[in-house]
């Protein structure tokens, strides 16, 4: 039947997710999608439940591969199945809600994604039997998205919530609590709190250590959190020794972890270069173009930023004619 082989695209589409193939799970559940669209009313009603998962799950993908305008489609049409029994669904309608927040988020629409954000609160908290901590996810993800619009102190007070819910909820040594705490140093950074964002940094990072493999790329995530803190505080020394840990670490993980290593590679040319050491700022911030130019086209304008931030360097190293050049093909790029 239709059913029984939607079912299996799905599961065979699930399994390719988990062994990291995205590309065989998008064309599982694009074929699945495909066969329930050939159906008729009846039948699309009939398996109204796979046929959200499927929804879900090829929107995830598309979204992943940064197609937002497919994966929105997709989370519309999976929101409108879901309302049709609003009151049985009305969890699986806020999760999408959330999940469509986070599409607009990623995509740049910082205000369309914060209205859906409040949409997926008012929905969570008008359920009694709702689980916390699925609120606790959107208010984080909410407070990321109004960090991106420099919304600082509308997001502190959220992410606070957020962790004291995450901390209640869950065991001390669980990865979700260490990120809600590096996303909480986050905004304290931001807000200038610098000695409080240092201990939630390190806090979070000797959570996440006790959780994951030594040398997973999430450990180098949280490294340079506390990096950053430490660069706040004028520890230059020791940002350096730990974003040439993360580095390590991101190298171990390629290509997955290409674009992390980029930010990484940038974070400490410039700790070089406020220490004084243009030498090993210019070849590190060198090396981040070389990376950046392997997978990025010509007029991406994170191209642009390497350029930007090399050529400025040459500047401060005093090197005029080799700024200058850079500069140039910088303002090519933006």
């Amino acid at each position: 039947s239709n059913f029984r082989r939607v079912e299996a695209l799905h599961c065979m589409g699930r399994a390719c997710q988990l062994h990291v193939n995205p590309q065989a799970a998008q064309m599982y559940f694009s074929n699945a999608l495909q066969v329930i669209e050939r159906c008729g009313e009846h039948e699309k009603r009939a398996m109204a439940h796979i046929y959200s998962l499927v929804l879900g799950s090829l929107a995830r993908c598309y979204e992943n591969q940064q197609m937002f305008m497919e994966s929105e489609s997709l989370y519309l049409t999976l929101l409108s199945l879901l309302k049709e029994e609003p009151q049985e669904n009305r969890c699986d309608i806020a999760a999408t809600l959330n999940n469509l927040a986070t599409n607009y988020c990623n995509s740049g629409r910082v205000e369309k994604a914060i209205e859906m954000f409040e949409q997926a609160m008012e929905m969570w908290t008008a359920d009694s039997a709702n689980n916390p901590l699925d609120v606790s996810t959107t208010m984080l993800n909410m407070g990321e998205c109004l960090m991106q619009s420099c919304q600082y102190e509308r997001a502190l007070p959220l992410l606070e919530k957020a962790v004291a819910i995450k901390r209640e909820g869950l065991p001390h040594e669980h990865f979700d609590v260490a990120n809600a705490l590096r996303m909480l140093s986050e905004c304290c950074e931001r807000v200038g709190e610098v000695k409080r964002a240092t201990q939630l940094a390190e806090e979070a990072l000797s959570i996440a250590s006790s959780c994951l493999p030594r040398n997973h790329a999430n450990i180098a995530v949280f490294i340079s959190k506390l990096a950053s803190c430490k660069h706040k505080t004028g520890k230059l020394d020791k940002a350096i020794q730990l974003t040439q840990q993360s580095i390590s670490i991101y190298n171990l993980n390629l290509p997955a972890s290409r674009s992390s290593l980029c930010i990484s590679l940038c974070n400490l040319g410039t700790y070089y270069s406020k220490k004084g050491m243009f030498m090993e700022a210019i070849r590190t911030l060198e090396e981040c173009l070389v990376a950046r130019r392997s997978f990025l086209s010509p007029d991406h304008p994170d191209i642009g930023d390497a350029l930007w931030n090399l050529g400025m360097t040459c500047k401060e190293r005093g090197d005029v004619v080799a700024a200058t050049e850079i500069l140039k093909e910088c303002l090519s790029v933006r």
